[in-house]
């Protein structure tokens, strides 16, 4: 007769060995397999370009007068709330720039435009000269110091880059005449 077998009525977790690179691993061979991958995708990519192109032409010829310049208005809408955006920040610095220390901090600290803008896109200066004020009885920290003079404004130096001691750089027309020059007189 023979014994019968038990059988388990649980089954406990298996748990999964750790993947782990043989250690006689070529790294080199792996680099050069990945390197003529890339190689390959790249002449793929460079075989595909023409026809990325002609797809391109294609989706383009295929859109209508409205489409194109409803692409067209969208464009100058976005690069024109990127010029208002700009113009108000810049505004907001100029007008920060007599009372604050730093004036970058308050055209951070009042970043959002559009509140900056009345509905025919033109700057609210009264608005912003508001906020300044109220921005610096939370912050007074950033109130610019009894005697600390305003920002200088930038002066060309004429001196700079023209070469040593501030001298102006030579007419090179005369230099090389003056080369020429010597070199026939030597004959």
């Amino acid at each position: 007769m023979s014994e019968p077998t038990e059988t388990a009525t649980e089954t406990e977790p298996v748990e999964a060995a750790p993947a782990q690179e043989p250690a006689d691993t070529d790294w080199k061979a792996e680099a050069r397999k990945w390197e003529s991958r890339a190689k390959e995708n790249h002449a793929k990519l460079k075989d595909a370009e023409p026809k990325i192109a002609e797809y391109d032409r294609l989706i383009e010829a295929s859109k209508t007068d409205l489409e194109r310049k409803t692409e067209e208005v969208t464009r100058w809408q976005t690069d024109a709330e990127k010029w208002r955006t700009a113009a108000v920040a810049s505004r907001i610095e100029a007008m920060a720039a007599v009372d604050f220390a730093d004036p970058s901090d308050a055209a951070t600290a009042l970043a959002d435009p559009a509140k900056y803008l009345d509905a025919g896109g033109q700057v609210n200066e009264t608005a912003i000269q508001t906020d300044l004020a109220a921005l610096l009885e939370r912050k007074p920290h950033w109130r610019r110091q009894d005697g600390q003079p305003a920002p200088r404004v930038p002066a060309p130096n004429h001196a700079q880059g023209s070469g040593v001691g501030g001298k102006s750089a030579p007419d090179p027309a005369a230099e090389f005449g003056a080369l020429i020059t010597g070199q026939l007189n030597r004959s």
